[in-house]
């Protein structure tokens, strides 16, 4: 069924409120009251307004004479003059010559986040006030839904739609499939806030924006689309299917406000304009030009041609930034704003077009940021609950671990408790030890090139993952250990590899499914762009060629978690690298499931040692002297604390391990804090 049709019986949508309309009440008379703001929420006629809102957590309902003026400013709400609710209608044209623009989609309720993106692109100034003169901001649809501040954008539109036109500018609001489903009874999206007011209230959420009320009928004047200097703007987009019925974007404009906005009993099944604009191939809901397999250069020329466009600027489809696809021709601007995180918008100006940052910087529209990369994307996303989704063949993927070839997989990535998009990838096996000896090898995610375009990222194609080596909390253990010491490392040395935590489902057809948490880690383009350091692959680096003080803090910082699982002269877990303006060469350590910090139970100490297991501490520095032992103490005696505070702050560590690993590092700084102790430990063993 589809997703509209999910909410249009009305008798359902009816008995669906009113349950949760009761089970809201009983939570407002149970628990404390939350301290919400919302509205304000204002039914009109000739003579007087209903103005309905929540301030603190308590409603308010009042009515007031339209002639008096009367202005709306309550603490926490937004500002509205009472005495100027009139409006005129958006009518569909197409602007040329205009000096400048700038387009935003898929606020999502994320008013904060706007009002920091117009302030830095100087559209508004601190009041909320249009300083954007004669320029044109598009919102290409969904400002509803998801976010708590929804009311806050829609009101701030509503005034600075009023500004520009006075400026000689212009405001356009475009509708989006969550306007649409609001305006419908589908409320699946709203924030709990609103469920709140309705609650309150004792109403429905649509009937806030019912043609009685001012807001209502302000939406249900809107445009779907726009065109600025041959620059078509739909939320969505305009499929083959719907331009082979009608390619006039005045008339899919003028049929849908005028019908379809108003329609709730349309057939899917029907081949009719009203049914097309309607459901999934329609203006709004249309993601094809997102699509990198589906959708090609040629279709896009085939529709610009059709409805006479340079380009066309769509939302809908959620990116990491900005994305022009199909030679720029197709531009997706929904940068993610929803996520509440960080956005972008799509400037226009001396007739070119740029990436609005944040910060207010831009960019050209086709730059790619050369260190923008699956993995850097990943890393730094702020969202602590990511989950990475393969579904692939995990028999096969078991069964050829050790040939590590590439199998078929789809990813879809899960943030902020939602589904993101979905990408065919390819994974294999990877690691040396691992692959051999874990039922769960680590992975090794490759993203094809035209997905990589698609989400405009820079050929960094691969994403590594280290998984736990088997289900099971030990095993999960094991892995958090491991990722602890990756932290600890970082806190030594900035060259250290990047690391992130994330959680990750393994599942196939044959229903057999993992739920468990891995982290990704850097690979060679990603760390080499991160440090401007070169990567020394091949020959041979013996210890004397070192730089002598990141040489002795890595042999320190080994023999702090117990690690002997590595060895300079083959590179074994160690990567040789050359920073920039550096003469000699650094080892940076990764892999440390055989220290004996970590303590996997498959761990086993190399036969050239003279030890007879791996919680046994070795020193493998060579030819320390006492006054490196006492600098290289103090440097790490310096960062005890630091230290001892990553352990206790990593709440993924269940209380025994975290103790375990206390327990070590504390021993380990007793150790340096004794000189005669330091160097009978540091300097007789390497005799041996």
């Amino acid at each position: 069924m589809n997703r509209i049709y999910q909410y249009h019986n009305s008798a359902l949508r009816i008995a669906l409120w009113s349950i949760m309309t009761l089970l809201m009440l009983i939570q407002i008379n149970a628990q404390r009251r939350p301290k919400y703001n919302d509205g304000p929420y204002i039914g009109s006629n000739d003579t007087s307004a209903r103005i309905m809102w929540i301030q603190e957590g308590e409603k308010h309902d009042t009515v007031v004479s339209i002639a008096e003026n009367f202005l709306f400013k309550k603490k926490g709400l937004p500002q509205v003059d009472i005495g100027d609710l009139d409006f005129e209608p958006d009518e569909f044209r197409r602007y040329e010559n205009v000096s400048k623009f700038i387009a935003i989609s898929d606020i999502h309720g994320q008013h904060d986040l706007f009002q920091v993106l117009m302030k830095a692109h100087n559209v508004i100034d601190e009041e909320e006030n249009w300083i954007y003169g004669d320029g044109h901001l598009v919102i290409v649809g969904d400002v509803f839904d998801r976010g708590d501040k929804v009311t806050e954008t829609l009101w701030a539109l509503f005034k600075l739609e009023k500004q520009a036109k006075t400026a000689g500018g212009k405001v356009h609001l475009l509708l989006g499939n969550h306007e649409f489903m609001i305006l419908h009874g589908d409320i699946r999206y709203i924030n709990p806030k609103y469920r709140f007011t309705t609650g309150s209230f004792g109403i429905e959420y649509p009937k806030l924006y019912d043609q009685h009320t001012v807001m209502g009928r302000w939406l249900r004047s809107k445009n779907i689309s726009t065109v600025i200097n041959g620059i078509g703007f739909v939320h969505g987009g305009y499929s083959q299917e719907l331009l082979n019925k009608e390619s006039s974007l005045k008339v899919l404009n003028n049929t849908f406000k005028e019908q379809v906005i108003y329609s709730v009993d349309l057939d899917e099944n029907n081949d009719d304009l009203l049914s097309m604009l309607y459901f999934d191939n329609g203006p709004l809901w249309f993601r094809g030009y997102a699509n990198p397999v589906g959708f090609d250069l040629e279709q896009a020329e085939v529709i610009l041609d059709i409805l006479g466009l340079k380009r066309i600027v769509v939302g809908h489809t959620s990116m990491p930034r900005i994305v022009p696809v199909h030679n720029g021709r197709v531009i997706l601007i929904d940068s993610s704003i929803k996520f509440g995180k960080t956005g972008e918008v799509l400037v226009y100006e001396m007739d070119s077009l740029y990436r609005g940052m944040i910060n207010g910087h831009k960019t050209s529209l086709d730059t790619h940021d050369k260190d923008r990369s699956p993995f850097k994307y990943v890393h730094d996303f702020k969202d602590k609950e990511l989950t990475i989704i393969l579904d692939t063949d995990i028999g096969g993927l078991i069964k050829n671990k050790e040939e590590e070839k590439y199998q078929k997989s789809k990813l879809t990535a899960i943030h902020d408790n939602e589904f993101n998009r979905s990408w065919d990838v390819r994974i294999r096996a990877r690691g040396n030890m691992r692959k051999k000896i874990c039922h769960l090898p680590p992975l090794k995610i490759d993203f094809p090139k035209k997905t990589l375009n698609y989400l405009g990222f820079t050929n960094h194609d691969k994403l590594k993952i280290v998984l736990p080596c088997n289900s099971g909390d030990e095993y999960q253990q094991g892995l958090y250990k491991e990722y602890v010491v990756y932290q600890l490392y970082k806190a030594i040395d900035s060259f250290g590899f990047n690391t992130r935590l994330v959680n990750f489902i393994l599942a196939d057809k044959a229903k057999k499914r993992y739920n468990l948490t891995g982290f990704i880690i850097e690979d060679d383009k990603d760390y080499s762009l991160r440090t401007n350091a070169i990567l020394v692959k091949d020959g041979i680096v013996n210890d004397q060629a070192f730089e002598r003080e990141s040489y002795i803090k890595m042999h320190f910082f080994q023999y702090m978690i117990i690690n002997n699982d590595y060895a300079i002269y083959n590179k074994h877990n160690l990567e040789i690298i050359f920073p920039e303006g550096a003469k000699k060469p650094r080892a940076i350590p990764y892999d440390f499931d055989y220290a004996g910090i970590v303590d996997q139970d498959y761990a086993v100490p190399p036969s050239i040692l003279p030890i007879d297991n791996v919680r046994q501490p070795f020193f493998r520095g060579k030819d320390i002297t006492t006054e490196e032992i006492v600098t290289t103490s103090l440097f790490f005696l310096e960062r005890e604390k630091e230290m001892l505070s990553i352990v206790d702050n990593a709440d993924y560590l269940n209380k025994d391990n975290k103790k375990l690993i206390t327990r070590d590092l504390k021993r380990f700084f007793k150790l340096l804090k004794n000189l005669d102790r330091t160097k009978k430990a540091f300097i007789k063993e390497k005799k041996k």
